[in-house]
């Protein structure tokens, strides 16, 4: 944390407030906050990031969804699902815009919208954004990824969730 916040200052000092590089660094120290469990600065620190993307990058730019991606996860961390959704909700609509649908980056806020459903009890929305997760990243990525194995696992998660064991243990075997 604090050799981030040292390249902070240094940053600002060298290429003023208003740069990716500045927005950069908020970012970083916002993720040591947030792995620490300290979401209010977490939050702070990934605000102060969105708004210097926003006005530099304008709005439909990947790395304000990214922005809103942190933000969203902060507020999930702290249990406030309603916020998380819309922050994830506000990064699936900027990454389909800029970059399309079959994009893994999609495929992430798929999963980011359907953990917090999980974590809600909300299976059936979940599924569904599991579901739409795994269709792309099987197109993108094809069958034999890692990453097709942890949608695979998701899903089984929620089937498990949901009292559904046939199909938890289909789903984790397919992992």
């Amino acid at each position: 944390l604090e050799y981030h916040q040292k390249s902070l200052s240094i940053t600002i000092r060298v290429l003023g407030h208003d740069h990716v590089d500045v927005a950069t660094s908020y970012i970083n120290i916002g993720n040591v906050y947030g792995k620490q469990g300290q979401y209010v600065e977490a939050l702070d620190y990934y605000q102060k990031n969105l708004a210097i993307t926003i006005r530099v990058l304008g709005h439909d730019h990947v790395r304000v969804a990214e922005s809103y991606m942190n933000i969203g996860a902060i507020y999930d961390g702290q249990g406030q699902y309603a916020e998380a959704l819309e922050y994830h909700q506000k990064s699936l609509s900027i990454t389909i815009r800029v970059l399309g649908h079959d994009h893994v980056d999609v495929a992430t806020s798929y999963i980011n919208i359907g953990n917090v459903y999980g974590k809600q009890g909300q299976y059936v929305e979940a599924l569904d954004y599991y579901q739409k997760n795994l269709a792309i990243t099987i197109r993108v990525l094809g069958h034999d990824h890692v990453r097709v194995a942890e949608s695979y696992m998701n899903i089984g998660a929620i089937y498990d969730g949901q009292g559904q064991y046939a199909e938890a243990l289909e789903y984790h075997q397919k992992s």
